[in-house]
C-alpha cells in the first residue's frame, strides 16, 4: 500500500514539473514580414512611431527597466561574425560607464551562425545587465540586444535564450 501511495505521488510530480515550468508563449510576426520571434512570459510588444513617423516594435519585460529587446538588421560589411561582435564589444567597453564583460560564445540557432555577448554596465547610475545575441543571415547579422536592471535580465537568461533561438528571418 505504501508502495502504491509512493509510487502515485512520483507520477503526480513527473508530470506536474514540467507543465508549472511551461511559460506562456505567443509568436510575434513583424509588420513588414522581415522576422518572426516566440515572445515568451511576461515578454510583450510595444509598437510606437519614431521621430520621423516610421513604425518601430520594441519588447518589454514587465516595464522597460526590467527589460527591454530591440531588434535590428546590420550589415556585415566584409566582417566575420566574430569580427562584429569584437568590434562590438571594444566600441562599449570605451563608450559605456561601469562596462564589465561577463561572456563572449558561440549561440546555437539552428541554421544559423550564432553568437551571445553579455555584460553589465551602468546607465544613469543605475546598473544595467545586457545581452546580445547575434544571429547571421548570408552578408546581414540581426542583433537582438536585450537589457535591463541587473539582478533581473540576468536571471532570466532561460527565457532570453529561448527567444534568441525561436528568431527566424523571413528573408525579406
Amino acid at each position: 500500500m505504501k508502495n502504491r501511495k509512493l509510487w502515485c505521488l512520483a507520477l503526480i510530480l513527473l508530470f506536474a514539473i514540467p507543465v508549472a515550468a511551461q511559460e506562456p508563449t505567443s509568436e510575434f510576426k513583424d509588420a513588414a514580414g522581415r522576422f518572426k520571434i516566440t515572445l515568451i512570459g511576461d515578454w510583450k510588444p510595444v509598437t510606437y512611431d519614431d521621430a520621423v513617423g516610421r513604425s518601430r516594435t520594441e519588447f518589454v519585460y514587465g516595464d522597460r527597466s526590467e527589460g527591454l529587446l530591440k531588434i535590428t538588421k546590420e550589415k556585415l560589411n566584409g566582417e566575420t561574425l566574430t569580427g562584429k561582435v569584437h568590434t562590438e564589444q571594444e566600441n562599449l567597453r570605451i563608450y559605456r560607464v561601469g562596462f564589465e564583460r561577463v561572456s563572449t560564445e558561440h549561440f546555437d540557432v539552428g541554421k544559423y551562425d550564432g553568437m551571445r555577448f553579455a555584460f553589465f554596465s551602468t546607465d544613469s547610475g543605475r546598473k544595467t545587465a545586457s545581452a546580445f545575441y547575434y544571429i547571421q543571415e548570408g552578408d546581414s547579422v540581426w542583433v537582438l540586444r536585450f537589457t535591463g536592471k541587473r539582478g533581473v535580465l540576468d536571471t532570466i537568461r532561460n527565457l532570453t535564450d529561448r527567444m534568441a533561438r525561436s528568431f527566424t528571418p523571413l528573408g525579406k
